[in-house]
Protein backbone atom coordinates (compact mmCIF):
# COMPACT_ATOMS: atom_id res chain seq x y z
CA UNK A 1 0.00 0.00 0.00
CA UNK A 2 3.24 2.26 1.06
CA UNK A 3 4.91 1.55 -2.56
CA UNK A 4 1.10 2.47 -3.77
CA UNK A 5 0.58 6.03 -2.17
CA UNK A 6 4.55 6.89 -3.41
CA UNK A 7 4.21 5.62 -6.76
CA UNK A 8 0.44 7.86 -6.82
CA UNK A 9 2.35 11.06 -5.62
CA UNK A 10 5.23 10.75 -7.98
CA UNK A 11 2.68 10.44 -11.10
CA UNK A 12 0.29 13.33 -9.78
CA UNK A 13 4.08 15.62 -9.13
CA UNK A 14 4.70 14.66 -12.96
CA UNK A 15 1.43 15.19 -14.27
CA UNK A 16 1.34 18.61 -12.36
CA UNK A 17 4.46 19.76 -14.16
CA UNK A 18 3.69 18.23 -17.58
CA UNK A 19 0.22 20.17 -17.51
CA UNK A 20 2.16 23.20 -16.32
CA UNK A 21 4.64 22.86 -18.63
CA UNK A 22 2.29 22.38 -21.39
CA UNK A 23 0.60 25.98 -20.98
CA UNK A 24 4.25 27.60 -20.69
CA UNK A 25 4.18 26.80 -24.40
CA UNK A 26 1.41 27.93 -25.44
CA UNK A 27 1.41 31.70 -26.76
CA UNK A 28 1.12 34.51 -24.23
CA UNK A 29 -0.79 37.81 -26.12
CA UNK A 30 -0.27 41.18 -24.66
CA UNK A 31 -3.18 42.19 -22.80
CA UNK A 32 -4.78 38.92 -23.17
CA UNK A 33 -5.75 37.04 -20.09
CA UNK A 34 -4.44 33.20 -20.53
CA UNK A 35 -7.35 31.49 -20.05
CA UNK A 36 -6.52 27.50 -19.35
CA UNK A 37 -7.67 25.51 -22.10
CA UNK A 38 -10.80 23.11 -21.26
CA UNK A 39 -9.92 19.65 -23.10
CA UNK A 40 -12.69 18.06 -24.62
CA UNK A 41 -11.79 15.24 -26.43
CA UNK A 42 -15.32 15.14 -28.84
CA UNK A 43 -15.06 18.79 -29.75
CA UNK A 44 -10.88 18.65 -30.45
CA UNK A 45 -11.48 15.19 -32.54
CA UNK A 46 -14.28 16.87 -34.84
CA UNK A 47 -12.04 19.88 -35.49
CA UNK A 48 -8.96 17.50 -36.04
CA UNK A 49 -11.03 15.91 -39.07
CA UNK A 50 -11.99 18.92 -40.24
CA UNK A 51 -8.44 21.05 -40.22
CA UNK A 52 -7.27 23.30 -40.98
CA UNK A 53 -10.12 25.73 -39.38
CA UNK A 54 -10.24 28.44 -41.14
CA UNK A 55 -11.33 31.68 -39.77
CA UNK A 56 -11.70 35.17 -41.41
CA UNK A 57 -12.74 38.14 -38.99
CA UNK A 58 -14.18 41.55 -40.64
CA UNK A 59 -13.40 44.75 -38.51
CA UNK A 60 -14.86 48.23 -39.51
CA UNK A 61 -14.65 49.48 -35.77
CA UNK A 62 -12.25 50.54 -34.12
CA UNK A 63 -13.10 50.50 -30.73
CA UNK A 64 -15.27 47.91 -28.59
CA UNK A 65 -14.79 45.49 -32.61
CA UNK A 66 -11.34 45.39 -32.54
CA UNK A 67 -10.26 44.98 -29.87
CA UNK A 68 -13.06 42.01 -29.24
CA UNK A 69 -11.48 40.48 -32.70
CA UNK A 70 -7.86 40.34 -31.71
CA UNK A 71 -8.84 39.13 -28.04
CA UNK A 72 -10.94 36.12 -29.82
CA UNK A 73 -8.04 35.46 -32.37
CA UNK A 74 -5.74 35.35 -29.54
CA UNK A 75 -7.87 32.45 -27.74
CA UNK A 76 -8.36 30.44 -30.71
CA UNK A 77 -4.92 30.70 -31.28
CA UNK A 78 -4.06 29.52 -28.11
CA UNK A 79 -6.81 26.67 -27.77
CA UNK A 80 -6.03 25.22 -31.36
CA UNK A 81 -2.44 25.07 -30.64
CA UNK A 82 -2.98 23.67 -27.24
CA UNK A 83 -4.96 20.87 -29.12
CA UNK A 84 -2.50 20.60 -32.07
CA UNK A 85 -5.33 21.33 -34.62
CA UNK A 86 -4.17 23.59 -38.03
CA UNK A 87 -5.65 26.63 -38.69
CA UNK A 88 -6.18 29.87 -40.54
CA UNK A 89 -6.80 33.33 -39.64
CA UNK A 90 -7.29 36.42 -41.07
CA UNK A 91 -8.10 39.56 -39.97
CA UNK A 92 -9.42 41.76 -42.27
CA UNK A 93 -9.69 45.87 -41.87
CA UNK A 94 -11.70 47.89 -43.68
CA UNK A 95 -13.74 51.32 -42.72
CA UNK A 96 -12.26 53.10 -40.20
CA UNK A 97 -10.95 50.07 -38.44
CA UNK A 98 -7.51 50.64 -40.95
CA UNK A 99 -6.30 53.27 -38.97
CA UNK A 100 -5.30 50.73 -36.90
CA UNK A 101 -2.82 49.87 -39.07
CA UNK A 102 -1.02 52.95 -40.10
CA UNK A 103 2.42 52.57 -37.97
CA UNK A 104 2.47 55.77 -37.95
CA UNK A 105 -0.72 57.13 -36.11
CA UNK A 106 0.47 56.95 -32.67
CA UNK A 107 -3.31 57.80 -31.31
CA UNK A 108 -4.12 53.53 -31.88
CA UNK A 109 -0.87 52.30 -31.58
CA UNK A 110 -2.09 50.44 -28.68
CA UNK A 111 -2.94 47.27 -31.01
CA UNK A 112 0.34 46.97 -32.40
CA UNK A 113 1.73 44.68 -30.05
CA UNK A 114 -0.97 42.40 -30.05
CA UNK A 115 -1.24 42.53 -33.79
CA UNK A 116 2.83 41.14 -34.68
CA UNK A 117 2.07 38.57 -31.35
CA UNK A 118 -1.17 37.41 -33.65
CA UNK A 119 0.54 37.87 -36.83
CA UNK A 120 3.89 35.85 -35.68
CA UNK A 121 1.63 33.00 -34.45
CA UNK A 122 0.46 32.49 -38.29
CA UNK A 123 -2.34 34.99 -37.83
CA UNK A 124 -2.96 37.12 -41.27
CA UNK A 125 -3.75 40.49 -41.19
CA UNK A 126 -5.46 42.03 -44.56
CA UNK A 127 -6.16 46.17 -45.02
CA UNK A 128 -8.35 47.30 -47.70
CA UNK A 129 -6.48 49.54 -50.11
CA UNK A 130 -10.43 51.51 -50.94
CA UNK A 131 -10.41 52.33 -47.00
CA UNK A 132 -6.84 53.52 -46.73
CA UNK A 133 -7.48 55.92 -49.97
CA UNK A 134 -10.83 57.18 -48.27
CA UNK A 135 -9.12 57.96 -45.43
CA UNK A 136 -6.30 59.24 -46.95
CA UNK A 137 -3.46 57.06 -45.46
CA UNK A 138 -0.47 56.19 -47.34
CA UNK A 139 -0.60 52.24 -47.84
CA UNK A 140 3.17 52.50 -47.28
CA UNK A 141 2.33 53.34 -44.06
CA UNK A 142 0.46 50.24 -43.18
CA UNK A 143 3.03 47.89 -40.71
CA UNK A 144 5.57 45.59 -42.73
CA UNK A 145 3.64 41.88 -41.60
CA UNK A 146 0.49 43.54 -42.87
CA UNK A 147 -1.04 43.39 -46.64
CA UNK A 148 -2.82 45.63 -48.29
CA UNK A 149 -5.83 44.41 -50.63
CA UNK A 150 -7.70 45.66 -53.09
CA UNK A 151 -10.76 45.84 -51.19
CA UNK A 152 -11.68 44.71 -47.76
CA UNK A 153 -15.21 43.84 -48.30
CA UNK A 154 -14.32 41.67 -51.74
CA UNK A 155 -11.56 39.77 -49.15
CA UNK A 156 -13.94 38.42 -46.62
CA UNK A 157 -15.80 37.61 -49.74
CA UNK A 158 -12.58 35.59 -51.60
CA UNK A 159 -11.89 34.23 -47.64
CA UNK A 160 -15.56 32.65 -47.23
CA UNK A 161 -15.40 31.32 -50.89
CA UNK A 162 -12.20 29.59 -49.88
CA UNK A 163 -13.88 27.59 -47.24
CA UNK A 164 -13.16 30.17 -44.00
CA UNK A 165 -16.16 30.67 -41.76
CA UNK A 166 -16.96 34.74 -41.47
CA UNK A 167 -17.02 36.01 -38.07
CA UNK A 168 -18.15 39.91 -37.00
CA UNK A 169 -17.97 40.77 -33.35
Amino acid sequence: MKKLIIAMGIFAMFWTFGSARAQQVLPRFPGILSIPVKPDPQWSAFLREHQPVKIVFGVNDLHGQLQETLTNAALIVRDMKANKIKYKIQIVLYGNAVKAADAFDQKYSSFSGLMEALHQQGVAFRVCFNSLYSLRIDPGNVYGFMKVVPAGILQLAKAQMQGYSYISN
